[in-house]
């Protein structure tokens, strides 16, 4: 029979059980009423870059990856490189609209600070004991990992975001703040990991991780997710609060816009050569300018993000390029160049994401990987669990006749006699990633979001 112990256990397993599924529908309630607040273009690019993990964490031969889709040792620029200062930037543009509906909801600082560091460090925990069970460390177990270097970045940006609130500073002021002390942020930093040298043994950031983290550190030969470079990828998470801040914007209201009346010489007294300068003077001064720009914005507050967007993500290339001549392109270190080119890339993708998908609404075949989107972390922490424990099956290969991991084995029997060993782990690790996608349906099917 049942003793009175377990029945008290079992009532309060349900529960807690019942009271996890109240505050599960409370929170997709209050993400339902904050809808119109959601960017359909930031959700749909979270969602490329969750498939794009998935597609690098299901590799099938680890030894044989190919170059592109594996961080630089060093100094370098390949695709895998982006992937984290993406995710980033993505989390900085989601902040600003994080504490609006927050605030709209009537809540104040003190809670939206508590929710912030309560969500930052459960990320943090989680992100612990990922690095701990499934990435390598140089001796013991590893200690820091992207998802730590997430959650102090997610913690130290909104708060700095919301101290400025706090002085009632507004968003177009908010924009340049960030991009300024970000650019700033990021020289001090690439000063100090490069002022003994560039090379990677010289650098202050490895000479750190070793003697503090030592065997706790990755096994790689500098630590992408270090000590130094959790902070030093700051300026990142700056910049994409400077998105958010651009995409949150609201038209001014009772703005007084610039009056300016032009010549039209060559109209009224015919084509001459003094008549051209004079109307050319008088359209190509300070405030011609500032005269169309304010009336043409006033009629389309849309067209000012695009043009926002477009004219610093060309300024952003441009000085990435000036200092890249000097300064190398570093992702382990965050060196300016590196994060001057990413942020100059995520410009001009979010200002073409959000034409198609906010202004123009473009949604055929975008809703899956919106829904992605909105459960990035759940969905890249449990795809990333699952391929842990199934590649910890061990099954006899018939080619070499020794016994092989889940995915090492059925990439060397079946794909690589087929493809060769140069594509074969992507050729698996496309097939997994299909196979997530089409599972991940399921989201879509019953309305599912689970946002950490």
């Amino acid at each position: 029979m049942e003793t009175i112990n377990e029945a008290k256990i079992k009532i309060k397993f349900y529960k807690k059980i019942a009271d996890l599924k109240s505050k599960y529908k409370e929170k997709r309630e209050f993400d339902k009423k904050y809808e119109n607040l959601r960017i359909n273009s930031i959700d749909f690019l979270r969602g490329i870059l969750v498939i794009f993990t998935i597609f690098l964490i299901s590799q099938g031969l680890e030894g044989n990856i190919e170059k592109t889709f594996i961080i630089s040792k060093w100094n370098g620029f390949n695709i895998a490189d982006i992937l984290l200062p993406f995710f980033l930037l993505i989390m900085g543009m989601s902040i600003p609209f994080y504490v609006k509906k927050n605030h709209q909801e009537g809540k104040i600082i003190a809670e939206i600070s508590r929710s912030i560091f309560k969500r930052a460090v459960i990320i943090f925990v989680i992100g612990l004991i990922y690095s701990i069970l499934f990435l390598q460390a140089k001796a013991n177990v590893r200690l820091t990992g992207p998802y730590q270097l997430i959650a102090i970045n997610y913690l130290l940006c909104s708060m700095i975001y919301i101290g400025f609130l706090k002085k009632k500073i507004k968003n177009n002021a908010l924009t340049y703040i960030f991009i300024s002390l970000g650019a700033i942020l990021s020289l001090i930093f690439t000063i100090v990991a490069f002022k003994n040298g560039a090379g990677i043994e010289k650098s202050v950031f490895t000479s750190v991780d070793k003697s503090v983290l030592k065997g706790f550190a990755s096994s790689a030969a500098a630590d992408p997710e270090g000590l130094l470079a959790t902070f030093s990828a700051i300026p990142i998470t700056m910049y994409g609060i400077s998105i958010g801040c651009i995409l949150n914007k609201k038209p001014i209201e009772h703005k007084k816009y610039v009056r300016y009346k032009r010549t039209h010489m060559i109209k009224e007294h015919g084509f001459s050569k003094e008549n051209l300068l004079i109307d050319m003077k008088s359209r190509f001064n300070l405030k011609s300018i500032k005269s169309f720009l304010s009336n043409y914005y006033r009629i389309n507050n849309e067209a000012k993000k695009i043009v926002n967007l477009f004219v610093l993500g060309l300024l952003m290339y441009i000085l990435s390029a000036i200092t890249g001549a000097w300064i190398p392109m570093n992702r382990n270190v965050f060196s300016l160049p590196f994060v001057l080119r990413c942020c100059a890339i995520m410009f001009f993708v979010i200002d073409i994401f959000y034409i198609l998908f906010d202004i123009i609404k473009l949604d055929f075949g975008t809703k899956l990987v919106r829904r992605i989107g909105q459960n990035a972390l759940f969905v890249t922490i449990t795809i990333s669990a699952i391929n842990g424990i199934i590649n910890l099956i061990k099954i006899k290969s018939i080619y070499t006749g020794t016994w092989l991991h889940f995915n090492n084995w059925f990439t060397t029997d079946f794909i690589l006699p087929i493809t060769g060993i140069e594509k074969a782990s992507t050729v698996y690790a496309l097939v997994l990633t299909v196979i997530w996608v089409l599972l991940l349906n399921l989201l879509d099917k019953y309305d599912i979001k689970i946002s950490i």
